[in-house]
C-alpha cells in the first residue's frame, strides 16, 4: 500500500475474536448485517479486513500492562520502523535547494521498477548531507525499509569498522537485531533484502572499500530500491559504478545573500547601511553554505565598526570550523598530489592548464594528479584555467604557513610579499624553500646580497613580476643587485624575473631543468658565458641547448640586437619590442617552436623564409613592425599556423603562397597601409575565420572571398573606395560586417542570405538605399547606418534587431516601424525627421533624438507625455528580467527637443535639485521605479564643444528613527547626445528616464522618509562632471496598476521578482483602493508644478 504499514492494537479484545469475528466482534456483526442488508459486500469486505488485521503482529492490551507502559511500547516501535534520526533538525527554512532536489528526483526515477545508484559529489561544507537528509524525509516512507548512514567516513574509522557499520545498517532496514561480525551476509539474509525495496543514504563515502561493504552488488536489494551515495571522491563514485553522480553547485549571490542574512540578522534582508560590507563576506565564501554560516554567526550582532574591522582579517575569521572540514579531503591525497594542491592554492590558480602541466610535469605526473584533485573537488578546469575556491586556496596556503609559524624561511612557498622581503633582505633561504612569488608593486626598494639564494637549493619556481606594466623599465627594477648575483638554484623550471638588472646570469648557473625563461624589461645582454665563452656581443650566446621545451620571454630588452641561435626545444619565444634587425634563415632549427612574438620590432626590415619550415608554428606576431615591407613566401605547407598578426606593418603585398596556409583561421592586416590588394587566391584558405583589414589601403575584395565558408568575421573599416564581390552567396557563417567608411555606393543586392549575421556597420558610406533582402538577416541583432549622408530612406528592418543607429543621415525623412525586439534607437541631428511611426511609441527603451530640429510637437509630445508608455515600458523590462533573459531589468532614456517638464511628473523643481516627502509604507509592493526627468539648455553644453554628454541624478534616502539619521548616495544616469566631438546642442533638450527598483535601494518602509535627488551634466567621454545646471527637473515614483488590467498584467510579474530575487527589503503594501477601482496611494501626494522654459 505504497509503502504503508498496518499496525493492529487489540484494545480490550480478545485477537481469536477478531480472527473468527466471534464473540463481542461476532454480536457487532450481527448488528452491522442487519443495518446494511441491502449491501452485504461492504459487511463482508470489513470481515476480510479484520481477519487479515488480525494475523499481522501487534500489541494486545491484556498481555501488555499497565496502558502507560503498552503506550511507550508502540511509540517506541513506530519511531523505529519510521527510522527517526537528525540528519537535520529542521529542514524549513532551508536556501537555494528546491532546484536541486527537483532535479535529483528525476534522475531517480522514483517508481521504476530498476535499481538506481546516485551519487551527489561537491567540496565540503557544500550542502550533500543536508541535501540528502531532504530527499529522505521526502521519498523515503514510499520504500519497504530505509536507513541514512551518516559520516561513513568517520565511523568506519571506529571501533568495530566497516563490519560493525554494515550490522547496523542491516539492523536497521531488517528491522530486527543483526549482528554478524564477518566479511560475509549469509546467504538467508541475502534472500530476504532481495525480496526487499529498500531506499539508503550512504553519507560521507570516502572508499571503494566502504561502498562495497555496505551495498554490495546491485542484486543485494529488491527492484524499484534506491541507494545515494555522498562523496567528496568522483572516482570512488565511477569506480563502484553509479548511475548518476550529481555535482552541488555553489549557492548563487541572491542564495548566499539570503543565507547570510538568515543567520547574520536572523531575517531575509539586511539593513541599508550594510549591504556592501554583506557582500563583501558573500563574495569571500563564493557561494559555499557552510562558510557562509560560520561568517555569519560570527558577525550576528556585531556593531558596523566591528564589521569593518573584521572584514581585514575574514581568512582568520573563517578559522578552525571551515579548514578543518575542507582539509578532510586533503589528508587523504597522497604525497604528490598534496604538493601539486599546494602548488596551484600558492602560486598557479587561475593559470592556464598547459602552462601548468609543462611547468610541473617533471616533478610530479601531473595529469593524473590534477585529476584526483578534480575528482575530490579541491580544484576545477574552467575553460582551460584552473580554478579553485578562495576558501580551499587559503586552506592551502594556511598548511604551507603552518610549516614553520615564525620563520617564513622555512616554508616551502612564499606568495606574500612581507614574508619574501624579510627572508630576501635578512638573506633567511633556507634548502626548504621550493619556489618564491613576488608581487613588485608591494615592495620597497631593496639591495640583494649576491649570495640571496644560495641557501635556496631546491628553488623550483622564482617569480618577480609587476601587474601592470607601462612600459618602462625602471618601474620594475626593485630588486637591485650592486654586488651581483653568485647562485641560482640548477634546480630552476620556472625562472621569471622582471626587470633583471644584471647584464647576465650567474655563469654557474645550469639550466637543465628550466621550461621558461622570462626576463621582460630587463637589462640582460647575454644570458651566462658559456664553456668556450661567449662573444661580448650584446646577444645570446651561441649554441644554447634546453634539454626541455621551454619558453623565452625578452620582450622590451633593448639591448638584444641580433636573433638568438638557440635550440629546437623552444617553445614560445618573445622578443616584442627589440631592436633585432632581421630573423635568420638559422630560424628553421626551431622545430619546436610554437609562438614567435616580434611585435613593436620596429628595425626589423627582412624574414627569412626558412621560417616556413617551423612546422609546429601556431600564431606569428609581427604586428607594429613599421620597416617591414615584405612577407616572406611560403616554400611548403605549414598546415599548424593558425594566426598572423600583421598590424601596422610596411607591406605592401601578400605572397601567392598564403595558400599553403591552409589551418590558417586569422588573419591581421589591420593599418596596413600599403597594401592595396589580396591575392585572389584567398579563397583556398579553407580554415579562415577572422579577416581584419581595418584602415588598410586594400581596394577590393578578391571574388573568391565567396569560398570561404568559415568565415565568421570580416573587418574593413576604413578601406577607401572598397569594391564588394557582386555577390555574398557563399558566407553562410558570416556573423560580423564592418564595411563603415568605405565610401561604398552599394551593397549587393543578396546581402539577405547572411543568415547567421548578428553585427552590421555601415557608417558613413555613400548609398542611397539598401537591400529589401536585409529584412532576411533574421539574425541580426545591431544595425549601424550613421553618418550616410545619401541615403534616403530604410527597408523593412529585421526582426530581431534591437540595437538600431541611424546619426546624422542628412537626407534621411523617415523611419520605418521598429520591430518589437527592438531596444535602443540612436537618430540624433536627423535633422529632415518629422514624423514617427506608431510603432516608437509602443516598443523600445531607449530614444535619442538629441537635435532632431524638425520633429513634430506632437511626435515629442507623445513619447514625453505619456505615463502610461513610461510604465509600460518599465514593466516590460522588468518582465524580460523576471523570465531571465537578462540578468537586471533595463533601465528607460529618451531624449528629444524640449523645455517643459510633462505635465504627469509628480514632483516637479526649477534648477537642480528636488526633495520629495515621502510618508509611512511609501516603499510598497507595488513600487517599480522611478521616472526621472530633466530639461537641458542649449546654453548649457555649447560651451564644452559639444562633447558627448549626459544627466546624471544622484539621490539619497534620509530615515529617522528616534533621533538617528541615516543618508547613502546613490546615482542614476540618462544618456543624451552623440560621439561627435564638434557636434553642439541647438535647441533645450528633454531628457527622460526610468531606474528600475531593482537598482533603488530603497530604506526600510516602516519610518518617514525624505529623498532628495540632485541632477548635474557629465561629460560621457570621460564620466567628469561638466559643471552646470539643468534648466528644471522632475521625478515621479511609479507603481504597478492595482486594478490588473491586461496592459499591466506584468507588473505582478516584477514584484515577485522582487520578492523572491531582490528580497533587500520588507515591502508593505497598505495602499487602500476606493469603490471606483483607483487607488487611493496616500503615501506620495503629488505636489504638480508646471516648470516651462521660453
Amino acid at each position: 500500500m505504497n509503502g504503508q504499514k498496518v499496525l493492529p492494537v487489540f484494545y480490550h479484545v480478545d485477537p481469536s475474536d477478531v480472527r473468527k469475528q466471534t464473540g463481542r466482534v461476532g454480536d457487532a456483526f450481527v448488528v452491522h448485517e442487519k443495518q446494511f442488508r441491502e449491501m452485504p459486500e461492504k459487511v463482508q469486505k470489513w470481515r476480510a479486513v479484520l481477519t487479515e488485521a488480525s494475523n499481522l503482529s501487534g500489541w494486545d492490551s491484556k498481555k501488555i500492562r499497565p496502558e502507560a507502559k503498552l503506550v511507550d511500547e508502540i511509540v517506541k516501535d513506530i519511531l523505529k520502523k519510521l527510522n527517526y534520526f537528525s540528519v537535520s533538525s529542521d529542514f524549513e527554512g532551508l536556501i537555494g535547494l528546491d532546484a536541486r532536489i527537483e532535479r535529483i528526483k528525476s534522475l531517480l526515477c522514483i517508481g521504476l521498477p530498476n535499481i538506481q545508484i546516485m551519487g551527489i559529489w561537491g567540496m565540503g561544507g557544500i550542502g550533500k548531507t543536508t541535501i540528502a537528509g531532504v530527499l529522505f524525509n521526502q521519498i523515503s516512507r514510499k520504500f519497504e525499509s530505509k536507513c541514512f548512514m551518516a559520516n561513513v567516513r568517520e565511523e568506519s574509522e571506529k571501533g568495530g569498522g566497516l563490519v560493525h557499520l554494515r550490522d547496523r545498517l542491516l539492523s536497521q532496514i531488517l528491522d530486527e537485531s543483526i549482528r554478524i561480525e564477518t566479511p560475509y551476509i549469509p546467504h538467508y539474509i541475502r534472500e530476504r533484502l532481495q525480496c526487499m525495496k529498500v531506499f539508503i543514504v550512504l553519507d560521507d563515502v570516502n572508499k571503494f572499500r566502504q561502498l562495497e561493504y555496505l551495498a554490495g552488488g546491485l542484486d543485494r536489494f529488491g527492484l524499484g530500491s534506491r541507494i545515494i551515495v555522498t562523496s567528496r571522491d568522483k572516482q570512488v563514485l565511477e569506480k563502484y559504478g553509479v548511475d548518476h553522480i550529481y555535482e552541488v553547485e555553489e549557492l548563487n549571490n541572491i542564495e548566499a545573500l539570503e543565507l547570510f542574512c538568515k543567520y547574520a540578522f536572523r531575517q531575509n534582508h539586511h539593513p541599508q547601511d550594510l549591504m556592501v560590507i554583506s557582500g563583501r563576506v558573500v563574495d569571500y565564501a563564493r557561494g559555499n553554505p557552510l562558510a557562509i554560516k560560520v561568517l555569519a554567526s560570527f558577525f550576528h550582532r556585531k556593531s558596523k565598526l566591528d564589521w569593518e574591522i573584521a572584514l581585514q582579517n575574514l581568512k582568520q575569521i573563517s578559522g578552525p570550523e571551515i579548514l578543518a572540514v575542507l582539509k578532510i579531503s586533503y589528508d587523504e591525497l597522497n604525497w604528490e598530489a598534496k604538493n601539486l594542491f599546494l602548488d596551484i592554492a600558492c602560486f598557479f590558480k587561475g593559470e592556464d592548464i598547459n602552462f601548468v602541466t609543462l611547468i610541473l610535469d617533471n616533478h610530479y605526473s601531473v595529469h593524473y594528479g590534477l585529476s584526483v584533485l578534480v575528482d575530490k573537488s579541491l580544484v576545477r578546469i574552467s575553460r582551460n584555467k584552473l580554478e579553485m575556491h578562495d576558501l580551499l586556496q587559503d586552506m592551502g596556503r594556511e598548511i604551507v604557513s603552518q610549516e614553520s609559524e615564525k620563520e617564513p624561511g622555512k616554508r616551502s612557498r612564499l606568495w606574500y610579499h612581507e614574508d619574501i622581503y624579510h627572508v630576501l633582505k635578512k638573506n633567511k633561504g633556507t634548502d626548504t624553500i621550493e619556489g618564491i612569488f613576488l608581487d613588485l608593486s608591494k615592495i620597497r626598494d631593496i639591495n640583494l646580497n649576491p649570495q640571496a639564494f644560495a641557501n635556496m637549493p631546491n628553488l623550483r619556481f622564482l617569480k618577480f613580476y609587476m601587474p601592470k606594466l607601462f612600459g618602462i623599465s625602471d618601474m620594475v627594477c626593485k630588486l637591485h643587485l650592486p654586488q651581483g648575483l653568485q647562485y641560482l638554484s640548477d634546480e630552476l623550471r620556472y625562472l621569471h624575473w622582471h626587470g633583471y638588472p644584471l647584464k647576465m646570469l650567474p655563469s654557474n648557473f645550469t639550466p637543465e631543468n628550466l621550461i621558461e625563461l622570462n626576463l621582460l624589461y630587463s637589462r640582460i645582454e647575454q644570458l651566462w658565458k658559456g664553456k668556450k665563452g661567449c662573444k661580448s656581443l650584446r646577444c645570446f650566446p651561441n649554441n644554447i641547448h634546453f634539454r626541455s621545451p621551454i619558453s623565452l620571454n625578452f620582450s622590451y630588452c633593448v639591448n638584444f640586437k641580433e636573433f638568438p641561435q638557440i635550440s629546437g626545444n623552444v617553445r614560445e619565444l618573445y622578443l616584442r619590442g627589440t631592436p633585432i634587425e632581421y630573423v635568420p634563415s638559422s630560424i628553421d632549427c626551431l622545430a619546436k617552436l610554437e609562438y614567435l612574438d616580434l611585435g613593436h620590432c620596429t628595425i626589423l626590415e627582412s624574414i627569412s623564409t626558412s621560417i616556413c619550415k617551423l612546422k609546429s608554428l601556431l600564431k606569428l606576431c609581427l604586428d607594429n613592425c613599421s620597416k617591414l615591407e615584405s612577407f616572406p613566401e611560403i616554400l611548403e605547407k605549414m598546415g599548424c599556423l593558425e594566426d598572423i598578426d600583421l598590424e601596422g606593418t610596411a607591406i605592401t603585398e601578400l605572397p601567392s603562397s598564403i595558400e599553403y596556409l591552409g589551418g590558417l583561421t586569422t588573419l591581421n592586416l589591420t593599418g596596413c597601409s600599403k597594401l592595396d590588394n589580396l591575392p585572389e587566391n584567398l579563397g583556398n584558405l579553407k580554415s579562415l575565420k577572422m579577416l581584419c583589414a581595418n584602415e588598410s589601403a586594400i581596394s577590393q575584395l578578391p571574388s573568391s572571398i565567396t569560398n570561404l565558408n568559415e568565415l565568421q568575421v570580416v573587418w574593413c573599416s576604413g578601406c577607401r573606395g572598397l569594391i564588394l564581390p557582386p555577390s555574398f552567396s557563399g558566407l553562410s557563417y558570416l556573423t560580423e560586417l564592418d564595411l563603415s567608411c568605405c565610401n561604398l555606393i552599394e551593397i549587393p543586392q543578396d546581402i539577405g542570405c547572411l543568415s547567421l549575421l548578428r553585427s552590421l556597420d555601415l557608417r558613413k558610406n555613400n548609398f542611397e538605399y539598401l537591400p529589401a533582402s536585409m529584412k532576411h538577416l533574421s539574425k541580426l541583432k545591431s544595425l549601424d547606418l550613421s553618418c550616410c549622408n545619401m541615403l534616403q530612406s530604410l527597408p523593412e528592418l529585421p526582426l530581431q534587431l534591437k540595437f538600431l543607429q541611424a546619426k546624422d543621415c542628412k537626407q534621411l525623412q523617415s523611419l520605418p516601424e521598429i520591430p518589437s525586439c527592438l531596444e535602443m534607437v540612436d537618430v540624433c541631428k536627423l535633422e529632415t525627421l518629422y514624423e514617427l511611426p506608431q510603432s516608437f511609441l509602443e516598443f523600445g527603451t531607449e530614444f535619442m533624438f538629441t537635435n532632431c530640429l524638425n520633429l513634430n510637437k506632437s511626435a515629442c509630445n507623445k513619447l514625453t507625455d505619456s505615463q502610461l508608455r513610461v510604465q509600460q515600458m518599465a514593466t516590460a523590462s522588468l518582465r524580460l528580467c523576471y523570465e531571465k533573459k537578462f540578468r537586471t531589468p533595463h533601465g528607460i532614456s529618451i531624449c528629444l527637443p524640449g523645455s517643459e517638464t510633462p505635465d504627469w511628473f509628480s514632483y516637479q523643481s526649477s534648477g537642480s535639485l528636488l526633495t520629495i516627502q515621502l510618508q509611512q509604507h511609501s516603499c510598497n509592493r507595488r513600487f517599480i521605479g522611478f521616472a526621472y526627468c530633466a530639461v537641458i539648455g542649449s546654453e548649457e553644453v555649447n560651451d564644452g564643444a559639444g562633447y558627448h554628454f549626459g544627466v546624471k541624478c544622484s539621490y539619497d534616502f534620509e530615515t529617522r528613527t528616534s533621533c538617528e539619521t541615516k543618508s547613502d548616495d546613490r546615482i542614476c544616469y540618462l544618456s543624451a547626445a552623440t560621439d561627435n566631438m564638434d557636434e553642439l546642442i541647438e535647441l533645450d533638450h528633454i531628457l527622460l528616464g526610468f531606474v528600475p527598483c531593482l537598482d533603488v535601494s530603497l530604506p526600510n518602509g516602516d519610518h518617514q522618509t525624505a529623498a532628495s535627488f540632485k541632477f548635474s551634466l557629465y561629460n560621457a567621454s570621460t564620466n567628469n562632471p561638466i559643471g552646470h545646471k539643468v534648466k528644471c527637473c522632475g521625478v515621479c515614483p511609479l507603481y504597478t496598476n492595482p486594478n490588473k488590467t491586461q496592459s499591466h498584467i506584468y507588473a505582478e510579474n516584477a514584484v515577485t521578482l522582487n520578492e523572491e530575487f531582490y528580497n533587500d527589503y520588507e515591502y508593505h503594501d497598505k495602499a487602500s483602493t476606493s469603490e471606483s477601482g483607483r487607488s487611493d496611494n496616500k503615501e506620495m501626494e503629488p505636489n504638480p508644478k508646471r516648470i516651462c522654459r521660453e
